[in-house]
């Protein structure tokens, strides 16, 4: 990946692979073992995805890893090879083939992310490269950009050749005024034996590129608006139950409603209660074990409050705002905990009895918090003692 272009059915089978993995443990995972689809789980945490890398994106920032060592390496034997053969400020020349046309495919989105302090200008493209100012030529005068023949030549080649003869004979009325100001801005401009130097704002001070901002840039142009349902990631629960938050935060526990949907069951009737539809809502804030257990931990649970909204509930006073959000996933997580039993091992679980198992985990979880906060569980401690 990080010289070749994946080919698209690799990326498919490793993938198919990784489904499977996710879903079921297996090889191979069907549609109806996907709880989140695929393309939601690539997504990045913030944008309510798992943060699974997406493999055509970490391939691409792979690749412009491998331009930016084309541009800078000075002692890569491969580089100084590639550029005794090719032109770089257009990547053309007489290396030909699939690798080669999809990196300069990402020419654009090299060019796009970085800046070129000029010395011969021949490595610089005129036109995309952004080498005076902010902006590229391009950019700052698209009339004259679209009447260029030829728009992929060098700064030294425009220099030293003059503009007029890249355009097209006859200039409209806007093009001739830009051509004006970029040949004032040409006079001024001169060029040295020295190579172009590259820099870029994704670059570590030793001039590599920095891996993850380039993810995160790539991979945040093709995501959605920002989620609000992702704070659960930045709490101090364990991965398996910020796991189960985020199923539930997109309505994919298997409660009974959901199996409903599906056609597994042929009644969505809660099982622990009998009184209502089995929706996550319901198991873990209204049902009546569920809604004694907050009125207990003196959490006031409005009637229409849903679980896509547990990390906003009601802080009561005796409990401590740091790391609230931790306690409530650890309430949940029982909660459901408790549910499984009694429906798949028959177990029977009491209110005390449920307190005590929560006050446990309470005391095991404060390793996770930091130093300064782990007197934090104590106080979870205390109030799931008052309950009892």
């Amino acid at each position: 990946m990080s010289a070749l272009p994946l080919p698209p059915g690799v990326v498919k089978q490793v993938d198919k692979r990784r489904r499977g993995f996710l879903w079921t443990g297996e090889g191979d995972a069907n549609g109806s073992s996907c709880l989140v689809a695929w393309d939601k789980v690539r997504c990045s945490k913030d944008q309510g995805g798992l943060g699974i890398k997406d493999l055509e994106v970490q391939n691409i920032y792979l690749l412009l890893k491998l331009l930016h060592k084309l541009y800078t390496a000075t002692q890569s034997s491969w580089a100084i090879w590639v550029r005794q053969r090719i032109c770089l400020a257009s990547l053309e020349g007489d290396l030909d083939g699939n690798h080669w046309n999809i990196l300069r495919e990402l020419l654009p989105l090299y060019q796009a992310i970085t800046s070129v302090s000029l010395g011969n200008g021949r490595s610089t493209a005129f036109c995309q490269d952004v080498w005076h100012g902010e902006e590229s030529m391009a950019e700052r005068y698209p009339a004259l950009y679209s009447h260029c023949r030829t728009p992929t030549q060098s700064v030294y080649a425009v220099i030293t050749g003059g503009l007029r003869g890249h355009l097209v004979t006859r200039l409209s009325a806007i093009a001739a005024k830009e051509l004006q100001d970029v040949q004032a801005l040409l006079s001024h401009i001169r060029l040295t034996d020295a190579a172009d130097e590259r820099s870029s704002p994704f670059a570590a001070e030793d001039g590599a590129l920095i891996t993850s901002g380039l993810y995160s840039m790539i991979k945040s142009s093709r995501e959605p608006a920002l989620s609000a349902q992702a704070g659960f990631w930045s709490s101090r629960a364990p991965p398996w139950v910020q796991f189960f938050a985020w199923l539930l935060m997109h309505g994919r526990l298997q409660c009974r409603a959901n199996l409903l949907r599906k056609k597994i069951v042929d009644d969505a009737t809660c099982e622990l209660c009998a009184e209502a539809a089995e929706t996550v809502d319901h198991l873990l804030l209204h049902c009546p074990f569920a809604a004694s257990f907050w009125q207990r931990l003196g959490i006031q649970m409005e009637p229409d409050a849903a679980a896509c909204n547990l990390l906003h509930l009601p802080k009561p006073e005796n409990l401590p705002a740091a790391h609230f959000d931790t306690f409530v996933l650890l309430c949940c997580w029982h909660l459901w905990k408790r549910r499984n039993g009694i429906v798949f091992r028959q177990e029977s679980l009491n209110l005390p009895q449920f307190l005590q198992n929560c006050k446990l985990d309470a005391r095991a979880w404060s390793c996770r918090l930091p130093r300064q906060d782990m007197g934090v569980s104590g106080h979870w401690c205390n109030a799931l003692s008052l309950a009892m």
